[in-house]
């Protein structure tokens, strides 16, 4: 039968109608499966719009190749089936199984098949052989499935462009196997610039993140080790928790090592510079600075009388702030206005310069100046 052209001429016919149909099961397949890829991948976030395109693609060609194999291939029997359908009344059937007859039966039998076939008409080849033999219903859902997987794949690229915000429907375990958090902490007095707390896909960078101390309080270091107050992790592949770590400025002892240095000075250059008044014995040869005045008065440590040329030491323990001095010298010059002693006048700024550092002040240039003529540097 595959010999005869009557039979060639039709097979060709269900040949067209057999792919025109597989390729609308392989379209409606492909839909199908793009419309799933593109929905999985926009549920999951996924910036792909490629993947489903080509899942569509490969869906559609596979199964259009299947079916057609499958379902539509032409054959022999087929054929014969869809001749005897214009009216033949298993003609062509009973002359396919009588092929290799050669009795005068068979031959009259096959004559009466072609004489038949040659009287059927142009609206019985076409009802019994359509070019489209795919169902409306089939149709109808190739329709729907080709428009959902367009619009999917439109809504996909959208998210893709930043023009529609993608679903939020990861759970908060499945969202840690997709992003890693960084977490930086502190301990002490200070703070941390930039993002405390950061999510990242695994291998990427974080940004940079600075800690900044406080007042009275200095950066140490990170608990992992780092001394860098800025820092950027990079290639981060798990969850990090870093802290800050601040120590207090030690203030008081920088205070009291300047007491204990302040204290020194007056100890030591006092003694150097200055005569002790209270060494005087009350009676001493002045020099060729005049007569000294006669007075009784209370020393810091005693009571003391003296009588005196004026001179530069006398016998008296006292200080000369009795009734009677007036306008005396000595080595130190500690004597002013004939009543206040240098000593004392010091002693006020020293005070008011202690107060000020114990406050945590800073010192005025010309108050530092005057103290240090006398005790030193502070």
């Amino acid at each position: 039968m595959n010999k005869n052209p009557m039979s060639k001429k039709f097979r060709s016919r269900m040949v067209r109608s057999g792919v025109l149909a597989s390729a609308g099961y392989g379209l409606l397949f492909g839909a199908c499966a793009e419309f799933v890829a593109a929905l999985t991948c926009w549920l999951l976030d996924v910036r792909a719009v490629w993947l489903p395109l080509s899942v569509g693609l490969g869906v559609a060609l596979v199964a259009g190749f299947v079916t057609f194999f499958v379902r539509f291939r032409p054959n022999d029997r087929r054929v014969a089936h869809r001749m005897d359908s214009m009216g033949l009344e298993e003609r062509t059937v009973t002359m396919m199984e009588l092929e290799k007859d050669d009795s005068p039966i068979a031959k009259l039998q096959r004559e009466d098949t072609v004489k038949r076939v040659s009287e059927v008409t142009k609206e019985q080849i076409n009802r019994s052989f359509p070019l489209f033999v795919i169902r409306r219903g089939v149709l109808a859902v190739m329709i729907v499935s080709l428009l959902m997987a367009a619009g999917m794949t439109t809504v996909m690229g959208l998210t893709e462009a930043g023009v529609i915000t993608p679903p939020d429907i990861l759970t908060p375990e499945e969202e840690r196997n997709v992003y890693v958090n960084l977490i930086y902490g502190v301990q002490g007095g200070g703070d941390i610039e930039g993002d405390a707390e950061q999510s990242v896909r695994p291998g990427e960078d974080g940004t940079q993140v600075v800690a900044v101390a406080e007042d009275g309080w200095m950066f140490v270091r990170w608990s992992d080790g780092n001394r860098d107050p800025a820092r950027t992790d990079r290639s981060v592949t798990e969850d990090m928790e870093i802290t800050a770590i601040f120590e207090e400025v030690p203030e008081d002892e920088d205070k009291d090592d300047n007491d204990s240095k302040i204290d020194g000075d007056e100890e030591g250059d006092y003694d150097k510079d200055l005569s002790d008044p209270n060494e005087n014995d009350g009676n001493g040869m002045g020099g060729s600075n005049g007569d000294g005045g006669e007075g009784d008065g209370e020393g810091e440590n005693g009571d003391g009388s003296g009588k005196g040329d004026g001179g530069q030491q006398g016998d008296g323990k006292g200080n000369g702030r009795g009734d009677g001095a007036g306008g005396g010298w000595s080595d130190g010059n500690q004597i002013i206005d004939g009543k206040t002693d240098y000593r004392d006048v010091y002693d006020i700024y020293y005070d008011m310069a202690m107060e000020i550092v114990r406050n945590g002040g800073e010192l005025p240039a010309d108050l530092k100046a005057f103290i240090e003529k006398y005790y030193g540097s502070i």
